[in-house]
């Protein structure tokens, strides 16, 4: 699992690639929160490089979604596939989570 955070205008976007699974759970949350430690307004989660998430994995983006509305903010997810997508339909997630099937609908949704 890597993240890279990359401003887009006054968006924080962040890339989760890889796994997002028990095992890497714990150091994605750690590591978002500290991205986020600023509490930037917008933010877009782009999961098209995101391989696979558990349940673990997806307590972390329902936290993060948590951290940034506490602050006022708003969170967008973008761009999730294949076995990703399906296990946040599945889940109800798409119903507690923003989400957009790219990052550019995700972004253009804050203009």
């Amino acid at each position: 699992m890597n993240l890279k955070l990359r401003h887009v205008g006054q968006v924080t976007a962040i890339d989760i690639e890889g796994k997002l699974d028990t095992n890497t759970s714990t150091l994605a949350l750690e590591q978002l929160l500290a991205h986020l430690a600023d509490s930037p307004p917008q933010v877009v989660i782009s999961l098209d490089t995101l391989e696979f998430a558990s349940s673990a994995g997806l307590r972390v983006l329902l936290r993060v979604a948590k951290h940034v509305r506490g602050y006022s903010g708003e969170l967008k997810v973008g761009g999730a596939t294949g076995m990703v997508k399906e296990v946040l339909e599945i889940s109800g997630f798409d119903t507690l989570l923003n989400m957009y099937d790219s990052e550019e609908q995700a972004l253009a949704a804050f203009e």
